[in-house]
């Protein structure tokens, strides 16, 4: 039995622009009449369920195509495997996507009021990507593998992060951070990175406010703490930039996450 376009974009659901996209890339081949209107047997139906379920599955059109029209059986065989591979990897992705922003809505939490309370926490090993010197952008070739790869997965990223590899000085870095199981789980670039090590670190938020007003002097609070409890630092400051806030009286806000690493 043939069926008019209409037929077969009300029964299929889909649109008549897309029938004639499928025809094109020749996927279906509907009769054509000498007046130019189009025929579609049980076939072509067949043809565009098959097309759906693979679209379903993630394969491009072209794809698509060879599977319903060239590929043999091995072939589609190897390409519902791969297909399969690359969504687990999208699934772990996700997973950590969720978990990383689980994190970040418990550091969002309370931001404001956790000023000036300072809290021991074993930090996890993390990978920062500098991507600027205090304000310039660091125009180096060896971090563009690494910098690429952080901005290709910001989903699972921890938010902007500050890093002064050295407490007692005003040169800083920011940059982007990520735990170092993610780093490795998404296969990471070898180099351009620097490694913020796990272990017990003082952590406070703090509130950085204004532009121009980022500095060492903010993570003061942290480095008395730590003396005032015998602690001995390691020798480095990092913050997460948590968000940014805005309101009348106070102009801007920039809540930072911020950690001193101790000595274990």
């Amino acid at each position: 039995m043939n069926y008019t376009q209409k037929d077969v974009c009300r029964a299929c659901d889909i649109g008549r622009d897309t029938l004639r996209h499928y025809e094109r890339l020749g996927i279906i081949e509907p009769e054509v009449a000498a007046n130019g209107y189009r025929y579609y047997d049980d076939w072509q139906i067949n043809l565009l369920w098959d097309c759906k379920r693979y679209q379903a599955m993630g394969f491009s059109l072209a794809q698509i195509r060879d599977m319903l029209h060239h590929d043999s059986l091995a072939d589609v065989q190897n390409l519902i495997d791969k297909r399969m591979e690359e969504m687990e990897r999208e699934l772990a992705y996700r997973r950590m996507a969720v978990d990383s922003m689980r994190l970040y809505r418990t550091m969002l939490k309370g931001a404001a009021e956790r000023q000036g309370t300072y809290v021991l926490r074993s930090l996890p090993e993390t990978r920062f990507v500098p991507r600027r010197e205090v304000h310039d952008l660091l125009m180096d070739e060896r971090l563009e593998d690494s910098g690429r790869f952080v901005n290709e997965n910001q989903a699972v990223c921890l938010p902007p992060c500050a890093y002064f590899p050295q407490a007692n000085d005003e040169r800083y870095y920011w940059g982007f951070a990520m735990f170092a199981n993610y780093y490795r789980t998404l296969d990471g670039p070898e180099e351009g990175y620097v490694t913020l090590p796990s272990g017990p670190a003082l952590t406070t938020c703090i509130d950085a406010g204004e532009r121009w007003s980022f500095g060492r002097a903010l993570f003061t609070g942290l480095l008395e703490e730590a003396e005032r409890r015998g602690t001995r630092p390691r020798g480095m400051f990092f913050g997460l930039l948590l968000t940014r806030t805005y309101d009348e009286a106070g102009g801007y806000h920039r809540y930072v996450e911020a950690a001193l690493p101790l000595e274990a």
